[in-house]
Parts: C-alpha cells; structure tokens; sequence
C-alpha cells in the first residue's frame, strides 16, 4: 500500500515541495504558483498539493476537514458542518486568500470571503495551496495567499466508476456517484453527483430561549465536465458544475428565531488550448451565478422578510507560454472580470469590470532558480493597480537550499462592502501589502525540513466600524510576521508531518488581530499495512481575542481508518474530535462534540 502524507512543500531540495504526494516521487508538478505547469523544486514559494487519494485517507467529509491539516492555515467556523467556515492564512484576513476553482476566482468574493462549508468536497481532484502574495499572477485578494480547488471536471486520469455511501453522528448521511470514461479515441467524460446532509445540533444554544433546537445542513450537488483533443496541438473543453445547500442557523436576539438559508451556485466554463513545440496557449470563458435567500425558517424564502441577493461574475481569460531554453520559459496573458451584485428584494443593481494584462519569467539554472512576475488591474471602480513578485532561490547541494521572495499586493472593496445599503461605504480605497519571506530548507538524516519567515505590512485595511455601522480604510500600518517551521518523514511503516506556526498578527495599535492565535502547532500521520490504512491529525491552536472576550486554546484529534476489502470495495471509518474537546473557534457557537462516520466505497 503506497504510503502518502497531507504534507507541505518542504522547499526546493531533492524533495517534492509539498503535500499530499508520494515521499519517493522527485518532484511535484503545480500549476498555480506561476500560472504555468512547473516542478515544485523551481518555485520561489511555498505550495503544498491535496490529491483526491489524500482527501479520501483522511475521509474528509467538507473541505474544512482537508484545510485544518495544511500549514498555516486556521479554521473558524461558527458551529458545525454548513455553517459559516473560513480560514486564516499567515494571520491574514479570510478576504485576504484568493481561492480559485479551477484557475478561475471563485463568485463568493463578490461579495465577500468564501465560505468553504458551501463548497463541495465530491468536486475535489486536487488542491494546490500556495503561501504568500500572489497579486502579480492573479490580482485582488492574494496577500496571503492562494487556494486553487481542481475539480474533477477536466481530469484526464479519471478512468473508474465509484460509488459510495455512509452515515454518522447527528443523523449525518452521504451517497456519491463519480465516474470518468473515454470518448472515442480523443474523448474524455467526467461525471460527478453527490449529496450529503446532517440534523446537526444547537450551534448558538440560549438557555430558555431555543433548547432543544437542532441547525442542520443538506447539500445536493453535481458536475460535468468533457474534454476533445482535436490532434497533436488542439484541445477544447467544457464543463458545468452546481450545488445548492440549505442550512439553518440561529437568529435569537430577544426572542427565539430559527433561520434558514440557501444558497444556489452555478457555473459554466468552455476553452480551447493549442501546444506545439515551445508555445502553449489557453482561451476559456467562465460565467458563475450565484443566488442566496435568508429567512425565518417557519415562513419560507418567499416571506415578505426573506432576504435574496444574486451575484453574477463573466471571466475572458488568455494565458500564453514560450520555453525560451530548457532552462527558462515566458508567460503572459490578459484576464477580464465582469462582476454583477443585485438586491432582488429591493431592485438594487451593482456593475463593475476589471482588465488585466501580466507578464511572468521562471529560470531554473543548475543551483539557481527563481520568478519574476508583473501586472497591471484597471477596475471601472477603484482605478489602476500595479503589482510585482520577485523571487531568488539557490540550491547549495540536494541537503541545503535557500529562497527569499518580496512582492507587492491588493485586495479591492468587494461589492457587498461598497454598495450595501445598511453597510457599505462607496468611497473606500483597496488595500495594499508588501511582503517578504524566506526560507531555508534541506535534509539532514532522512528527515526534510523547512523553515520560513515572513513578514507583510498591510495599508488602508478595510474593517467594520461598529459604532457608525459602515465599512471604513483602517488608518496606520497592520503586521502580519511569523515562522513556519515543518518537518518530515518517514519511520518503518509511518510517514511523519509536524509543521509549527509562531506569529505575531498585530493591527496599526500593536493589538492581536481577532480569531488569530500566536501559536499553531499540527501533527499528521499515514500509517500503512498491507491492507489497511490509518491516518492522525492533531492540531493545536493557542488562544487568541474574540469579540467581548479571548478563546481558549484547544488540542484537537480526528483519526480514520481505510480497510482495502478487495480491488474494488473499499470500507471507511472517521472519528472527529476524539478526545471530545470543549471548545470554540467563534465566540459563542460551540463546537462539535466527538463525531463517528462510517462509509463504503465501490470503485469498477
């Protein structure tokens, strides 16, 4: 059984840079760093990789389950499975982490950050997580970073049927359908549907108030997706993808008040891509829509106080590559963003566009390596923004490498915070980052290692003024410095990840930044018998300030097993929070207690 381990890239030694992939494998190949497919040992970065092997080890049951393993990154979720989840990266605000799927930035930032407990994980073929700016590749919101969700739609390697059911605490159950078949000779179809729901349990409890009520979750989800290569240099695509989740949440102020919302998200992307010899180009169309409806449960969504927004967002993205040598290889291209954001309740209707043109170099020559990235956004909003990375590596031997990168970033307003007619403010600014890291990393006795510093200074934050009830541009200078320390390998029939987070996310008065926690540690584990897998995830995060008052520092456990019945049926079983941990990410929403899921698949 091939041993695998959600991991982190550690640098650019003789090791895969990051993830979830095979310890004995040389290299790893991402695409998102650069926008351009490169080994992980040339990028002046920090990237790990999730495969879909890796999400089903660890049985991960919502793409919060596959997040709280990666380094770096801290999960806040106001209760249970469904409900509002982020994440911090580096200490950087949840709208600060640009999240594409499938290259593309995913619709949920018009309006503000993405909430991972919507997204589905029966998508997922792969994640590729980069640490630090990216704003000169991709635009807005990369300050800390960038998560690229790949789904299942365009695999080429996706040649099996599966199915797969399971059940689990709090009335949770699950049934899925993936299947992947060639088409002809040149053809390739992917298919994908999935559901998944829970009765959940009181995630806001008030004494005397809603006893006794449960907040649960339903999610019914499917994909598309068909790929043609034409011959030896033409290929086309397209594919289609929706989900649409309910979930219900407590809305007591005085008064009991069970809420209801629902969220309907479409998406429709067709390309084409020609490579021969040296130069590779890609053209794809991408149109999202998104509905969301909030209600008193008990009156429904059509209820004269339901609320119901939609957002629409078009993309027109060209990217072009030339391999000048063996050694370096241009890339540019152009990115044009539509973005809609409507009332429907009140007929209020928002617009703006967004231009973008880019230039990217990478050279990877003996012991040097490194990137060059520039770009210029042009928003009918907001005006012009100019961004810039620049990163250096060198390799002192297959045990010893050194990379330093300093780039500069933005996050736009976000339609939501400018034309909002309760909150937002039409005259605020993007925020603007400067940011500088570096890492050293290599291998000493079979053990790779890493460790990284980093430091980002944020200008014009944009937060919410409570007293005025208004989004406003933070006056002064907010911090984000820290060390990320990781480790890995492997002893007899385990592979081994640790990786240590100490940092201080301070705002323009020197004060803790709300929700991020000092100190991170994360411990996984992949052991391997002949036919039996079983994984560990251990995660400490430190206290930290909340709103009316600090959250306690929290250990946390989940531990699954996998047992290879035969080639084709695979049995599965997940304890989450094992040790039954009393805590909270969000002031006031409790967490889940000990949870048990038990799932078997069928793959032919």
């Amino acid at each position: 059984m091939k041993k695998t381990l959600l991991a982190v890239a550690l640098a650019q030694v003789c090791l895969p840079s990051m993830v979830y992939a095979d310890t004995s494998t040389d290299e790893v190949m991402v695409v998102t760093a650069n926008r351009i497919e490169q080994s992980t040992q040339s990028v002046a970065a920090q990237v790990e990789v999730v495969t879909r092997d890796d999400i089903e080890r660890i049985q991960a049951k919502s793409l919060i389950d596959v997040f709280r393993r990666l380094t770096g990154v801290q999960v806040t979720q106001n209760g249970g499975r469904g409900q509002l989840a982020s994440i911090f990266v580096r200490g950087a605000n949840a709208d600060q982490v640009l999240v594409l799927v499938d290259g593309v930035r995913f619709n949920r930032a018009t309006k503000g950050s993405v909430d991972f407990s919507q997204v589905p994980v029966n998508f997922v073929d792969r994640i590729e997580y980069v640490r630090g700016a990216r704003a000169s590749v991709y635009g807005s919101e990369a300050i800390g970073g960038v998560i690229n969700i790949i789904t299942l739609a365009n695999s080429k390697t996706n040649n099996t049927t599966k199915l797969a059911a399971g059940v689990g605490s709090l009335d949770y159950r699950e049934a899925s359908l993936t299947t992947g078949v060639e088409v002809g000779e040149q053809g390739h179809l992917n298919l994908a549907l999935g559901y998944d729901a829970d009765d959940g349990y009181n995630v806001k409890p008030q004494p005397g108030i809603n006893d006794g009520d449960r907040h649960g979750f339903e999610s019914l989800n499917g994909l598309a997706g068909y790929s043609h290569r034409f011959d030896d240099s033409w290929s086309a695509f397209a594919n289609f993808r929706i989900f649409d989740n309910t979930y219900q949440y407590d809305g007591t102020f005085t008064s009991r008040q069970l809420r209801e919302a629902e969220v309907e998200n479409y998406a429709l992307s067709s390309g084409v891509e020609y490579q021969r010899n040296a130069v590779s180009s890609q053209f794809s169309v991408n149109w999202q829509n998104q509905e969301d409806w909030d209600y008193i449960q008990s009156e429904g969504k059509g209820s004269s106080g339901a609320s119901n927004d939609e957002l629409d967002q078009l993309n027109l993205q060209w990217n072009a590559q030339y391999q000048l040598t063996q050694q370096i290889t241009f890339a540019g291209g152009v990115d044009w963003r539509d973005e809609t954001y409507k009332v429907k309740t009140s007929g209020d209707k928002f617009e703006r566009d967004n231009l973008a043109v880019y230039g990217i170099a990478v050279a990877d020559y003996d012991a040097f390596f490194g990137e060059l990235s520039l770009r210029l956004d042009d928003n009918e909003q907001f005006g012009s923004e100019s961004t810039y990375n620049l990163g250096l590596g060198y390799r002192f031997s297959e045990l010893l490498a050194i990379t330093t990168s300093y780039g500069t970033s933005f996050k736009a307003p976000n339609l939501y915070q400018l034309y909002n007619g309760l909150y937002g403010n039409q005259s605020l600014k993007p925020e603007s980052a400067d940011s500088f890291e570096l890492t050293v990393s290599g291998l000493l006795a079979d053990v790779h290692w890493s460790v990284t510093g980093y430091d980002t200074r944020i200008d014009d934050l944009i937060d919410f003024n409570s007293s005025t009830s208004r989004y406003y541009n933070v006056n002064g200078e907010s911090k984000l410095q820290g060390i990320e320390i990781v480790t890995e390998f492997d002893t007899a029939f385990i592979s081994h990840q640790l990786s240590a987070d100490f940092k201080d996310p301070e705002d323009r008065n020197g004060e803790q930044l709300v929700r991020r926690a000092k100190k991170m540690f994360k411990y996984n584990a992949i052991a391997s018998f002949d036919v039996v897998d079983v994984s560990l995830g251990y995660q400490y995060v430190g206290e930290r300030p909340d709103f009316g008052g600090d959250l306690d520092a929290y250990n946390l456990f989940d531990l699954s097993a996998n047992y290879y019945a035969n080639e084709h049926l695979t049995l599965n079983a997940r304890i989450d929070n094992v040790f039954d941990e009393d805590y909270e990410t969000a002031a006031g929403y409790p967490a889940p207690e000990r949870a048990f899921y038990m799932n078997a698949s069928y793959e032919f």
